[in-house]
């Protein structure tokens, strides 16, 4: 009897701090609140192109652990020129491979006690676009508003041929390797 006694009261104290952390929370893209722009040069002018998410989830884990994934559809992406936007689609094959898509992960992130509260968190993950995928890091910035709203913005680089593109031209001069992607995501505690 004192053997399960204290059999309880073990299981008890080890269940405490999970249970001081809080539950897991899913968050939820707000799509009319968040953009994905990507940002590419050229000797004569910068292009800049943005798209709404058309998915995307947080978890953040009772255990610290924060998983993300964010879907964009490539026809989404307007850089106010449509020929120009015609011409990425072509070299992206946007018929073909129609979304570009991050699935990643941070360990360490914790729930903030008073808000607003600005959190860094660098995502380890993949980045899959024109059907490649390759390991990234996503530096990102969170700012938790309330405990029910956070928004994540952040930029990392991609090379256009890593991921099998041809770069676009301009006057017969190619647009450099780098793609600068710009996530600027507000996420929002599902149900509310």
């Amino acid at each position: 009897m004192i053997s399960r006694r204290l059999a309880l009261l073990a299981t008890l104290l080890l269940a405490l701090p999970v249970a001081a952390q809080g539950p897991d929370r899913k968050y939820l893209v707000k799509k009319d609140a968040s953009s994905v722009t990507y940002k590419l040069k050229h000797k004569l002018h910068e292009v800049v192109g943005t798209a709404k998410p058309s998915t995307g989830i947080a978890v953040l884990k009772s255990t610290g652990t924060l998983q993300v994934q964010v879907r964009a559809n490539v026809k989404d992406f307007d850089s106010g020129n449509s020929n120009r936007d015609s011409h990425m689609q072509e070299v992206t094959e946007a018929a073909k491979f129609p979304l570009i898509e991050f699935k990643g992960k941070a360990d360490g992130v914790k729930m903030p006690t008073s808000f607003p509260a600005t959190v860094p968190v660098s995502l380890t993950g993949q980045l899959t676009f024109h059907g490649v995928t390759q390991d990234v890091t996503v530096p990102m910035t969170v700012v938790f508003t309330s405990e029910k709203e956070a928004t994540a913005s952040g930029a990392f680089d991609i090379s256009l041929e890593g991921y099998k593109i041809e770069r676009p031209s301009l006057l017969m001069v190619k647009v450099d390797d780098k793609l600068v992607l710009e996530p600027k995501l507000t996420f929002v505690v599902e149900g509310t």
